[in-house]
């Protein structure tokens, strides 16, 4: 069961991370302290709930990526829709500050508000000729983000957002109880040993410079 699970959640990843590629700027890529990527389903007006799953990974200090992190979503605030919708989400984690928000509010790991004392903001896209620098808007913000519902690039805010890691299912991916998502994301686990099923999104990262 932990092998399908992560073998889920991790082509996912893969998915969602190959239909951002083209958008991202390989700059923001190359500079990037960690990948946040995850989908989630938000209730509009008359429907409730919201949620969604994801994972988190960071780059080690040779350059290459570490395994993965799974956590779980709730969705905050995103304005009035009907009905439910579905969107993907790569967080562009700019800082070490950034990374460390997702393991640093407990022993087993964090709970990120996205927005909430680091500052978030949609991500410069590859089309344009922008600044990676943000020099006119007060500096690089910490987090980038890059979303797509339905389809279409942008138009999703992911303030409110909560992360929360996902300890069960970490626990069960590296038969290990108790393990950290600090530990993970340094590539501590089993020497950086990836998950069973893993290797999709282990490929997509290894392409990226």
């Amino acid at each position: 069961m932990a092998k399908d699970s992560a073998k889920k959640e991790t082509d996912s990843a893969a998915k969602i991370l190959t239909s951002f590629l083209k958008k991202i700027p390989p700059q923001v890529l190359a500079e990037a302290k960690g990948l946040a990527i995850f989908s989630g389903f938000r209730g509009g007006m008359w429907v409730a709930g919201s949620g969604g799953s994801g994972v988190v990974v960071a780059r080690l200090p040779d350059g290459t990526w570490s395994p993965p992190s799974a956590f779980q979503v709730r969705s905050g605030s995103f304005g009035l829709s009907l009905g439910i919708d579905v969107f993907d989400c790569i967080a562009v984690l700019n800082t070490p500050e950034a990374l460390a928000a997702y393991y640093s509010e407990s022993d087993a790991g964090g709970k990120v508000v996205m927005g909430g004392g680091i500052s978030v903001a949609a991500g410069p896209v590859a089309s344009t000729t922008a600044s990676t620098s943000d020099s006119g808007s007060g500096g690089k913000k910490a987090v980038y983000t890059y979303t797509k519902s339905m389809g279409l690039y942008g138009g999703v805010t992911v303030d409110g957002t909560v992360i929360k890691a996902n300890q069960k299912v970490n626990e069960a991916w590296y038969g290990q109880s108790g393990v950290t998502v600090e530990k993970i994301l340094r590539g501590d686990v089993k020497a950086g040993e990836w998950p069973t099923g893993g290797n999709g999104l282990r490929e997509v990262l290894a392409g990226i410079p």
